[in-house]
């Protein structure tokens, strides 16, 4: 684990600015949230959410939610750390707990919590005395044992549990059930919590103890059961189906890769979707040529082949002139337009989107219009209806929010090119050609970055991803 983690720089950061935070649970995993595993949970004051989220969005923390598990007061941000491992932070502005899957008790325990706090000596980081630790446990502990489903989940998870209950010292001086703004005494031997080796509590103590906090639910306690099932339709759905990851609360956001033969689109799109994908619902569109295995093969039919191409007088432009290339060109434009349109659709969901390629409006450039229309013949004419047709359809292409363009040398481009393993592969005479037709384009997008991508693959990587999530962040 590094020094000092981007983690650890922001919860500093919290500290000078007088914004108070705590870890108010599962500390015995600490050191793994510090090093990019797991999530941290932190308390902080409501009257001090402005702040926070203005200082989680001033150093590059991005806000997502669960899409099937989303409570009030309770969010979850992400940050890029060092070395390309990722942070969590699971803030609570209030105190949401109870079931694991519903949380349906908001408990007053802001200023127990605050006060309860203590730095650790290693890193510095604010988490719960023992005692306070201890007590809070207890609540949680007794809370999950009142359903047959919650009762189930606990029962999973119990080796963490006792691990945290270890922790915090509970299995030598066991735990004061009158610390808190709640007296737990008379759920003390029902909770069976007199020893390191927990048990589940009582459900007849649990259930006691719920119906004692039922002030405090943020629901109906007669919809209780039926959202207990909803909540289980949800979770199996998107286990099973749907497979949802995090997504943006307002929105996600458009990003596409756009670059020559050889300079590592391919690969570089494949390596930051699945890095994304991890976290966040990340969906992948294809916008170079679209067209599926049918029309894909209907447009080799039209096709002149290559090694006859450049033998053909006046082929130079050979793409833009025949009536069957039109014809080709105009239903690629609006198979492009469509999956634009798909792809900014799917962005407003709150996904991630990654694009393979992206329209350009120059004639004859990468991705753009192919049919020139300065065409006076009588078959011309036709051409040129297409080509009005066509850029028409460009005009009205999406903006993607974010572009960007991989740059590298001729040599490098030839030599990747080379080691590509893909039918119908261009020659290296072909990737000349369209490497420097192809060195300036402007991809329609509000954003358009050039990066070099000339150099190691892992630090190409990483400095990559340092440039995604900066512009994600500021979205």
């Amino acid at each position: 684990m590094e020094k000092q983690s981007q983690l650890q720089k922001f919860l500093s950061i919290l500290d000078e600015k007088s914004v108070p935070y705590v870890s108010w649970k599962n500390n015995h995993e600490l050191d793994d949230y510090l090093d990019g595993k797991g999530d941290l949970d932190l308390f902080i004051p409501s009257d001090y959410r402005a702040a926070f989220m203005f200082l989680a969005n001033e150093n590059k923390w991005i806000e997502l939610q669960n899409p099937v598990a989303s409570f009030p007061s309770v969010c979850h941000f992400f940050r890029l750390g060092n070395f390309g491992k990722i942070h969590h932070l699971h803030v609570y502005f209030q105190i949401v707990t109870g079931e694991s899957w519903l949380k349906e008790f908001v408990l007053p325990l802001d200023e127990f919590l605050l006060s309860n706090r203590v730095k650790t000596i290693t890193n510095g980081i604010w988490i719960l005395r023992p005692e306070a630790q201890r007590y809070i446990f207890a609540l949680r502990h007794l809370m999950k044992g009142g359903s047959l489903s919650s009762r189930l989940l606990y029962r999973n998870e119990l080796i963490s549990y006792r691990k945290e209950w270890e922790f915090c010292g509970a299995g030598t001086v066991g735990w004061d059930p009158e610390l808190g703004p709640f007296s737990l005494s008379n759920y003390y031997l029902g909770a069976r919590l007199l020893q390191s080796e927990i048990k589940l509590p009582s459900i007849i103590t649990a259930i006691r103890l719920r119906w004692s906090f039922a002030p405090f639910l943020r629901m109906s306690l007669l919809t209780l059961p039926i959202r207990r099932f909803d909540n289980l339709l949800k979770r199996s759905l998107n286990k099973f189906i749907f497979k949802q990851k995090k997504v943006f609360p307002r929105g996600g956001l458009v990003i596409a890769f756009s670059g020559v033969d050889g300079s590592g689109k391919s690969t570089m799109l494949g390596t930051v979707s699945q890095f994304f994908s991890s976290f966040i619902t990340v969906e992948q569109f294809q916008l170079g040529r679209p067209q599926g295995w049918l029309f894909e093969s209907f447009r080799k039919l039209l096709s002149v082949p290559r090694e006859h191409a450049a033998s053909i007088p006046g082929k130079n432009n050979h793409h833009s002139r025949g009536l069957p290339r039109a014809i080709s060109a105009t239903i690629l434009a609006l198979l492009r337009l469509r999956n634009a349109r798909a792809a900014i659709r799917s962005a407003r969901c709150g996904n991630l989107v990654f694009a393979d390629r992206w329209p350009t409006t120059g004639l004859e450039k990468m991705d753009g219009p192919r049919i020139a229309t300065d065409i006076s013949t009588e078959k011309g004419g036709v051409i040129a209806l297409l080509g009005k047709f066509e850029q028409w359809v460009y005009s009205r292409m999406p903006r993607a929010d974010l572009c960007i363009v991989l740059k590298v040398g001729l040599d490098s481009a030839l030599i990747r090119n080379k080691a590509r393993i893909k039918e119908g592969k261009e020659s290296d005479s072909e990737i000349r050609q369209r490497f420097e037709q192809n060195q300036i384009v402007q991809p329609i997008a509000k954003k358009v970055i050039q990066f070099e991508n000339d150099g190691d693959f892992e630090v190409m990587r990483l400095n990559l991803m340092e440039v995604l999530w900066k512009e994600i962040a500021s979205h």
